[in-house]
This record gives C-alpha cells, structure tokens and sequence, in this order.
C-alpha cells in the first residue's frame, strides 16, 4: 500500500501490507531473502510490526524502516502463504554541492581546471555549460574527465573569450532531483583592441585605422579595448616621424565608466592638425596599440526635407530625406572619395519645448538612426516622455562628421495617454479594491 517507492537517505517510512481472508499470518522479506523480524532491542531500524487484533480475516502489518540506507533498496515481498505482493524500493542520495557559486582567476594561454564534485546515487548525469550552452569534449579546447567523484572541466589556451560563467548541471532522474553549480571564470590577459561601431575585433598587436574629419569641427577619435586587469591609455600624435604625448592641455582626452574606451576630442582648426595619432593601451599582461590615419573628409549636405509625420506616447516619427547626398548603402558601392563620403545616417538633437525661453541644444539628447536601405526615409526618435513638445532639429552623418542642422517647424509632441486606457486603469484599480 505504498504511494511512493522512491525514498531519500535517512528517512523513515512505514510500508502497509493488507491482506483479506489469507490462508497464513503475513511475513515481510527483505531484498536478501530473510524474514523481517518484529521489533527488539537488536533490531530497531527495520523490522515488522503486528497488530494486536491480528486475524486471517483481515490484517494490516506495517514494515518499519528508520533512516533509510542505500542498501535497503531493492525488492520486499509481503507473503501469505502462497499469495505475495513485491514492492521494489529505491533509496537514493541526492547530490549536496557544498559550493553553489564559485569564482575562478585563470591567466591568457594557460589551463584552468573547474571542479564539480558531485556524490549521490543513483549515479547523478552531470553537464557542463558555458553561458547556458552545452560544453562538448573536443579533446583541444574542453576536456571534461571524470575523477572518482569530481566531474572536472579544463579549459585549454585561456583567452578573453573564455571569461563567463560555467555551470555544472547536476541531475538525478529516478529522484526527480537537480542541482547546480556556477563558476564564474575571469581570463587575466592583455588589452585587445576593438572598432565601437561595427565590434570587430583586432587581434595583432598593431593595427590601423583611417579616420575622416572636418575642418572647424571636433572629431572623436575613440580606442576601445577588452582587458583584464583594466587597461591604460595613451595618445600620441605623431609629427615629423616623432611621437609627442597628447594630455589635457592639448586636447580632451575622456575615459569611459567602465575603463574600456577612451576618447580622443580632437579639434580640427585647420588642415595642419590632420595625421597620425596612436592609442596605446596597456596592463600587466601586455600592450597594444592602434594608429588613427586622420583625413580631411567632406561635410555631408543636410537633408532637405525633414516632416514630422506622427506620434506615440514616448516616439516622435519623421519622413527624412536628402536628395543632394550619396547614399549608397552596401559596402562595394560605398564611396571611398574622402569628398564624397557615404551618408549612414542622421543624427537628431531634441530638448523640451520651454515657452518663453529659446531651445537649449547643449541639453539636448541625441538620437542617432542609420539609414538600412537608400529608399529608407521614415525613422523613429525615442524614447521620450509623453504628452510633451520637443524642439528638434536634424543633421545628415557620414564617416567624416555631421551636416549643418535643419530646425523642424512646427515644434512636435508625443501623444498622450488615452482616456480608455485611463479608464481601464482606474477600473482595474477599483476591482482590486473591491476583491
């Protein structure tokens, strides 16, 4: 009369055996074979324990296990004379990580090896994930081995790539039982340089750039690079094949929250100022360093038509186009003529509309949309807060730098909200109320 056959170490259950108008008494074996005896003091942990209004006609003998073991599993047999019943039992250990987040400090080209000591029975399955992706044995990156109880992870030729989170799955089926344990890995290794814009990365220790600007207008030249420990940047300009530091005083040089991109603000006064400027970046592991081939680009046309043609509660929507500018959009029909760069987008700058008061651009936001497809011409600018007037106004962008700015009239405004859904709200509200 058991309801589950499935038991954890160290638990204690009660079996029932019922029997009607049974030819004999009613005997518990145990897997091995042999009687379970009834309770005493040499036998306290399993034994068989009778009724006092024990008859043929009906009988009810519970076998008493105390604190589970491993090897009570198997088959018991509950026996009337030639009638029995079997009941197969499983005794299980359910895997304890005693760590369940761990983290891991590995060095670039070396090993890191991540333990998952995992003992239980039955025999848990255990995998391991990086990222939540399924880690194969490819016997060159991954090794999984298993070592007694610990089911290890190496992880070979460490690199930036290899830092995440690695999480060992554990699972035990016939227990309907799962556990885990997370490892957090970080890969000590040297700066690697990448594009911002486009994220491609640059995996050789030089590398190069070419950068357009404009003249009477400041550049922003960024080098940005993964690293740990955090890197440290340097700018160079280099002039007459000698390398000369760039500090504040010549230039704003601007470090990101995270330590991970530096800004060069370079202001272009005149054509004397373009050239070669090196950003070095270093830490303990190593350095790299990237050289920005600044040239004189061309100043995009602006567009010359700007309408505003809907709105959202939090998204102004525009019909934006510029018939003057080259607009080429896939990569072997971009111009490559510093005078006559692509246009790949159009930069918005909005500010709340204050009555009175002329719009204040230094505070504004900047939206920057690409333009996907020359036939492109509807874009959408937000988020902003709703049922407000904006002031707005809009550049072309190519490579180089911005066009002039183009004032949208009449000022536009984000919707707001509905009345219906007010309504819906406030009715809601109230059966939450009244519930």
């Amino acid at each position: 009369m058991a309801r589950s056959s499935v038991y954890n170490v160290g638990e204690k259950k009660a079996i029932y055996c019922k029997g009607l108008n049974l030819p004999e008494k009613i005997t518990w074996y145990s897997p091995s074979g042999n009687i379970v005896e009834g309770r005493s003091t040499k036998n306290t942990r399993v034994y068989v324990e009778r009724p006092k209004n024990e008859t043929l006609a009906s009988s009810l003998v519970p076998l008493i296990i105390h604190s589970t073991k491993i090897e009570d599993s198997g088959n018991w047999t509950c026996k009337a004379g030639p009638l029995s019943e079997n009941l197969e039992i499983l005794v299980g250990e359910k895997v304890n990580l005693s760590v369940k987040e761990d983290s891991f400090i590995g060095e670039e080209s070396k090993s890191a090896l991540l333990d998952c000591v995992a003992k239980g029975y039955p025999k848990p399955v255990v995998q391991w994930y990086k990222d939540l992706v399924p880690i194969v044995d490819d016997n060159k990156k991954y090794i999984l081995r298993k070592k007694g109880d610990n089911h290890q992870l190496e992880i070979r030729n460490l690199n930036h790539q290899d830092t995440g989170e690695y999480t060992c799955k554990v699972t035990q089926k016939a227990l309907s039982y799962y556990t885990y344990k997370r490892v957090y890995l970080t890969v000590k290794h040297k700066p690697v340089l990448f594009n911002h814009e486009t994220n491609e990365v640059y995996y050789t220790k030089y590398s190069s750039e070419e950068v357009y600007a404009i003249v009477n207008k400041t550049k922003n030249i960024t080098c940005s690079a993964i690293a740990s420990p955090p890197p440290t940047f340097r700018w160079n300009r280099r002039i007459n094949g000698y390398d000369r530091e760039i500090n504040d005083a010549d230039d704003t040089v601007l470090i990101s929250a995270d330590g991970t991109t530096s800004v060069l603000q370079l202001r272009v006064y005149n054509e004397s100022y373009l050239g070669e400027y090196t950003c070095s970046v270093s830490n303990t592991m190593g350095h790299v360093s990237i050289v920005f081939d600044v040239q004189l680009g061309n100043k995009p046309n602006p567009p010359d038509s700007v309408i505003f043609l809907n709105a959202t509660t939090t998204e102004l929507i525009f019909n934006v186009t510029c018939s003057t500018c080259n607009l080429a959009i896939e990569e072997e029909d971009k111009s490559p003529d510093p005078k006559n760069l692509t246009v790949i987008g159009y930069s918005f700058l909005v500010v709340p509309y204050q009555e009175k008061y002329p719009a204040d651009w230094d505070a504004a936001t900047e939206f920057k949309v690409d333009i996907v497809s020359p036939n492109d011409t509807v874009f959408t600018v937000g988020p902003l807060a709703n049922n407000t007037r904006y002031h707005v106004r809009v550049s072309s962008r190519n490579a180089a730098g911005t066009s002039e700015w183009v004032d949208v009239s009449p000022d536009p405004s984000t919707a707001l909200a509905t009345r219906l859904a007010i309504s819906l709200l406030l009715l809601f509200v109230s059966a939450l109320a009244t519930y």
